[in-house]
């Protein structure tokens, strides 16, 4: 049989994405049939005078929107792709991770908010840390959602990963293992490849990280580095209770290891203390507006222990020199003026309404994790998680490839579903029952061969 290679056409779009165009065309037309296996990333690359780097990206995302699958080991292959005549070419994604339909642009559209006559002076280079007065904000911004802080430790990131890279590579070396939950954010997950570091998965139960598998890895002395979220997961929506928040405290200040505590989802949980309030000394805490506020802002927190901070400051020179003085005075505006408090609550209100939802849909199989959540975890066999991507795409639902979160897949085996993409909550409802569908269908498959 002819090996298939597709035809990339012309266009502005970077190369990876024209590549994943022409395989969902191929695949579209019948070129490529459901489990056809593709070429190596080195083959095609050679073959279409690519860099093998860009065909991974187009691989990844093709896995991303569930148009490809990956087996360790064995290659790329086309998911199935027939679509089941309930979902007459409806589609929803489930597969991006973040907030519901967000009310700042109604609140916008009825507000007289215009830039100060002082934008001049936020034009040049600044601080490292960012301007005193926008530190002053956003150290409000936390103490509204939890987190009493100072704005003397807090430096202006471009986004949450911005302040995960920079803490990495002030206290990491190539080669370093970094300890991670078994499913973690998929940034940390790209960056640490990115950055030559090795990530060691932990075992989870319905409040997280494990503590007795943390203190017997952190006996080992194989990393000094804890990369966790304690408030709403990224991957199974978990809380830390505050018995266990304290016992990780302990365990890291027994084997000094340093933590990095991603916060992201935070302000869904107000009465949780974060990990920093009770370890200041070692902890680099991460929050990010993209979450609470607007992703297109591009702007993060970073609270660094005091000794480190002229460390971030180099790191923070030699990546970027600082975060956008003008995108931290409209937040700082938005922050003091009262509405980044309006939309937090809107999109608080939502996530519960969405989390409720998903849990009566889907009640068999999502595993308890916070009640305001725009993510549930599915906790399925492993060998199942892939069957039932495949059938939730074949109904019009697009789901996250699992090899993205996992960490150590023999740690945790199941399927994250976001829930806060589709703008109507019809859409989102049609979604989760298509999956239903999809997931008894597995169930009984399943239970045939048994």
């Amino acid at each position: 049989m002819q090996k298939w290679y597709p035809e990339i056409q012309p266009g502005k779009a970077p190369a990876f994405l024209r590549l994943l165009e022409a395989i969902e065309k191929d695949i579209s037309s019948g070129s490529l049939a459901s489990g056809t296996k593709l070429p190596t990333q080195r083959d095609l690359a050679e073959r279409l005078g690519l860099s093998v780097g860009t065909v991974i990206k187009a691989y990844a995302e093709g896995q991303r929107r569930s148009l490809l699958i990956g087996h360790v080991g064995r290659g790329t292959f086309v998911a199935e792709q027939r679509q089941n005549s309930q979902s007459r070419g409806r589609v929803v994604d489930l597969s991006l991770n973040i907030p519901g339909p967000s009310i700042l642009p109604k609140v916008l559209a009825g507000s007289t908010w215009t830039f100060p006559n002082e934008i001049s002076d936020y034009v040049g280079y600044l601080s490292q840390s960012g301007v005193l007065d926008h530190r002053i904000q956003f150290a409000r911004l936390l103490r509204e959602t939890g987190f009493d802080t100072s704005p003397d430790n807090l430096v202006i990131t471009n986004g949450a990963l911005h302040g995960i890279s920079l803490t990495l590579s002030a206290i990491c070396q190539p080669g370093d293992k970094v300890f991670v939950e078994a499913t973690t954010y998929h940034g940390m997950k790209s960056y640490a490849h990115f950055a030559r570091l090795d990530l060691v998965g932990l075992p989870m139960d319905e409040e997280g990280l494990v503590p007795d598998a943390f203190e017997k890895a952190a006996a080992s002395g194989a990393a000094r580095v804890l990369f966790t979220m304690p408030t709403v997961q990224s991957s199974t929506a978990a809380i830390m209770g505050p018995a266990r928040r304290q016992e990780i405290v302990r365990i890291a200040r027994k084997h000094d290891i340093l933590i990095i505590e991603d916060d992201a989802y935070g302000f869904l949980d107000e009465a949780s203390v974060p990990l920093a309030s009770l370890a200041p000394e070692r902890t680099f805490y991460v929050n990010t507006l993209s979450k609470c506020l607007a992703p297109g802002l591009r702007l993060g927190m970073l609270i660094v222990p005091e000794q480190y901070i002229p460390r971030i400051h180099q790191a923070m020179r030699a990546t970027c020199w600082m975060a956008s003085p003008i995108s931290s005075m409209i937040a700082s505006q938005w922050i003091e003026n009262g509405t980044a408090a309006k939309v937090r609550q809107s999109l608080i209100q939502e996530a519960k309404k969405r989390v409720k939802l998903a849990s009566q849909i889907l009640r068999p199989y999502v595993r308890a994790g916070h009640p305001t959540s725009f993510h549930v975890w599915l906790d399925l066999p492993s060998g199942s998680v892939e069957q039932v991507s495949a059938r939730a795409l074949q109904r019009g639902v697009i789901t996250t490839p699992t090899s993205a979160l996992l960490v150590d897949p023999t740690l945790i085996s199941g399927l994250r579903i976001s829930i806060g993409v589709p703008d109507r909550l019809e859409d989102l409802e049609w979604a989760l029952r298509q999956l239903a569908a999809a997931l008894e269908v597995s169930h009984e498959a399943d239970m045939s061969i048994i």
